[in-house]
């Protein structure tokens, strides 16, 4: 479990947390899905901002039969899909898609803080268990991203 040179991984691992990432790729980069989760059996994925430009089809991966019972919640993700590969089973939900660029502070420069005026995504989910504080440190109020 850990950094990897796509991003985040979980590879042969249960029970693993993803939680409070924020991951930007500019456009033109090269790259894999930012959050992987391969043979990892009830990991959760949560809260995470990810900008990767259109730089590769998918954002998170779960992968392989064994990885069954992921948690994928309360993401926030500007290009990308969240897909199973290779008989991956998880729980996809809550998460914000196709969230505009305009909503963060400065994107190009990699700060994924949400602006105030960004109302596609502020208020819109309910923090998930175990989840209290955000990547800052500061706690989460009820209906934050």
């Amino acid at each position: 479990m850990g950094l990897v040179d796509r991003g985040v991984g979980i590879t042969d691992h249960s029970g693993g947390v993803i939680r409070n990432n924020m991951s930007y790729r500019s456009a033109g980069s090269g790259g894999d899905a930012p959050i992987s989760v391969y043979d990892s059996p009830n990991t959760q994925v949560l809260h995470n901002t990810i900008a990767i430009n259109g730089t590769y089809p998918n954002v998170v991966e779960y992968r392989f039969a064994d990885t069954t019972g992921i948690l994928i919640q309360n993401n926030l993700i500007t290009t990308g899909a969240i897909t199973s590969r290779n008989g991956g089973a998880a729980i996809v939900q809550n998460n914000l898609l196709n969230t505009s660029n305009s909503c963060f502070v400065n994107v190009a420069a990699g700060d994924l803080h949400l602006l105030s005026t960004c109302t596609t995504a502020i208020n819109k989910v309910t923090a998930s268990v175990g989840v209290t504080l955000d990547i800052d440190g500061f706690a989460r109020t009820q209906g934050t991203l």
